[in-house]
């Protein structure tokens, strides 16, 4: 398990209700963050934690490789949306090298891959369509409905989901936010789509959050693409 495997796996512990609205006003769900017709400056961003915590991640890699189905149960026990499992001797560490691990984690750092524009604008049916630039461009084939409160992509309906109270110890750190996912299934592949939106607990970002993975029945990755998007929250 390389680490920006291992990064884009911790993603997938991510994660409303909107008010009835008329053609031309912005759901509050999309206005928490956004301005109607007006681009906004953003960053796609990468967790990025010290050098050292690569050990770590090869410590996981090596625990999940002996016992695949206990590593599989004891990491969906872990509490409160934090990517690293709960200490246990059979991750093949003592308590202290944990607790450092769990301290390198505390320092990473959110660093900037590229930058991007983001701009919500009206579909002309009282729908909104998210517009991105550059990377961000595949966010663009997502359509918002007030009505039914869901995003529409060439996949598919993302429906909503329990909203998000990541803690301090998410990958992105604690933030608060509304979740939608698609997910479909057949004789060949698996797929999820997911996208979110939140606020950083300190209250000086917005989050945008975009996932789609296909991979076959029997589990082997065919497509996995994921955002991280952060700007400036709105005042």
């Amino acid at each position: 398990m390389k680490t920006k495997q291992w990064w884009m796996a911790a993603m997938a512990a991510l994660v409303c209700t909107a008010s009835s609205v008329y053609a031309g006003e912005l759901p509050e769900v999309l206005a928490k963050h956004f301005d109607a017709e007006k681009p906004v400056k953003a960053e796609i961003v990468m967790v990025v934690p010290p050098q050292e915590f690569e050990k770590f991640v090869q410590k996981l890699s090596e625990a999940a490789r002996k016992d695949p189905e206990w590593f599989d149960e004891h990491s969906k026990k872990t509490a409160g949306g934090s990517p690293i499992p709960d200490y246990d001797e059979k991750l093949g560490m003592s308590q202290e090298e944990y607790d450092k691990y769990v301290k390198l984690w505390d320092e990473r750092e959110a660093k900037r891959i590229s930058e991007t524009m983001l701009m919500l604008t009206e579909s002309g049916d009282g729908k909104w369509k998210l517009v991105g630039s550059g990377e961000a461009s595949s966010l663009s084939l997502l359509t918002f409905d007030p009505e039914k409160n869901s995003f529409k992509s060439p996949n598919g309906t993302l429906e909503s989901i329990a909203n998000i109270k990541a803690p301090k110890r998410s990958l992105l750190g604690a933030w608060t936010g509304e979740e939608w996912r698609y997910q479909s299934e057949n004789s060949l592949t698996k797929m999820k789509e997911n996208v979110a939106l939140g606020t950083s607990e300190d209250g000086k970002y917005s989050l945008l959050v975009y996932r789609l993975q296909e991979v076959s029945t029997k589990g082997r990755p065919l497509f996995d693409q994921g955002l991280v998007i952060r700007f400036a929250a709105k005042k």
